[in-house]
């Protein structure tokens, strides 16, 4: 007869550490808040671009701005796209996906922005070189431009997965 449950080995499991990211609040403040930079509101622990029912101007005797702000502020890119073999007469068609991208994944998620777009002299030609807040929205901008222009897509993951580096080429099919 056995006396108690048999005990298992779980030393094999992968251990998670859960990644908090440092530009979100610690705590919940308690009134409604307005981002100085960009407008947006934070009410019930959650960023939204409309104002939640029964607020008024806002009164702050110091600017205090959202964590994608804040990341646009101090340059910490947590998602990066390079656009590689994209003609100039195409430039125009791909910026206007990459900003209607943004702008649906901004109604769901104020804190997803494209931080920078620059164009970079690499060996093979031009390249393009997009900086996102959130590595989702990178992501999410790459797989629009795939599905509109073809071309590949790759994806360069760091060691923890909170930066990715999304490559799209055009010339390589």
């Amino acid at each position: 007869m056995r006396t108690g449950a048999k005990k298992y080995n779980t030393n094999y499991k992968k251990k998670i550490d859960v990644f908090h990211d440092t530009f979100l609040p610690r705590r919940s403040p308690k009134e409604i808040i307005q981002c100085s930079g960009c407008g947006a509101f934070y009410h019930r622990r959650h960023w939204t671009l409309t104002a939640p029912p029964g607020f008024s101007s806002p009164v702050h005797c110091h600017p205090i701005y959202c964590p994608a702000c804040k990341k646009i502020k101090e340059h910490s890119v947590s998602g990066v796209l390079h656009l590689l073999g994209m003609g100039d007469a195409e430039r125009g068609e791909v910026l206007r996906i990459l900003g209607n991208e943004e702008g649906k994944a901004r109604e769901k998620n104020p804190l997803e922005r494209i931080m920078r777009l620059e164009k970079v002299q690499a060996k093979s030609g031009d390249e393009w070189k997009l900086e996102t807040t959130t590595e989702k929205l990178a992501q999410r901008l790459g797989h629009a431009v795939q599905s509109a222009r073809g071309g590949k897509l790759e994806f360069k993951w760091s060691h923890n997965n909170k930066f990715v580096r999304v490559v799209w080429d055009k010339s390589a099919t």
